[in-house]
């Protein structure tokens, strides 16, 4: 295979997932403005699946691109709710950093985890389990570390912004959902495009 066919087909998969983290992101904010008491990250989903099956670069740049679809969102929703929560997660720093990390945590988490050859499905399906779970915990702890670091004190939609709000988030139930369901949806799909690929699809 050609390095130009490697690039393209690189360029093509970092596409793919980058659409699916628009899509299912948007899904999320669907729900929320239907009145659905959740508010669950499904654009986290592909950021964890390529970060698995391309790497470091893949998982950076699918992450990034959750990052922003979240900024942009944010803004949105800042624009006209001028005291909401949404004027911090305009921040990069709240918004697209932890989610670039999280792409290259769960990348390197996989890559260390499965660097033996021979590994059976159950090894394989846990392992990309452990990862996902691992790049949950990074979202979820680097997202509120930076979101409490630029509104610690602040009130928003009379909630004042303390570690006792930190603790409720963290305990909701939507947290709870992307922690249990995410890495055991995440691998399954590894694992599902890696036995495709074993027989010889692309």
């Amino acid at each position: 295979m050609s390095a130009r066919t490697t690039k393209s087909k690189d360029i093509a998969f970092i596409g793919i997932f980058s659409a699916l983290v628009v899509v299912l992101q948007l899904l999320a904010e669907l729900t929320k403005a239907l009145g659905l008491p959740l508010s669950i990250a499904l654009g986290l989903i592909p950021v964890l699946v390529s970060a698995m099956l391309g790497g470091i670069k893949s998982g950076a740049v699918v992450g990034g691109v959750f990052g922003l679809v979240s900024l942009v969102l944010s803004a949105i929703l800042a624009s006209s709710m001028p005291n909401s929560t949404a004027t911090v997660i305009v921040n990069p720093l709240v918004s697209l950093l932890p989610r670039i990390l999280v792409g290259v945590v769960t990348a390197l988490v996989y890559g260390a985890l499965t660097k033996k050859k021979e590994l059976s499905k159950r090894k394989k399906f846990t392992f990309a389990a452990i990862s996902g779970l691992t790049g949950v915990l990074t979202n979820t702890v680097l997202f509120l570390s930076m979101f409490l670091l630029f509104s610690y004190g602040k009130v928003y939609e009379d909630a004042t912004i303390d570690f006792t709000w930190v603790i409720t988030a963290v305990v909701a139930v939507n947290t709870l959902i992307e922690v249990v369901a995410f890495p055991l949806i995440s691998a399954g799909v590894v694992l599902g495009v890696e036995a495709y690929r074993r027989r010889g699809g692309e």
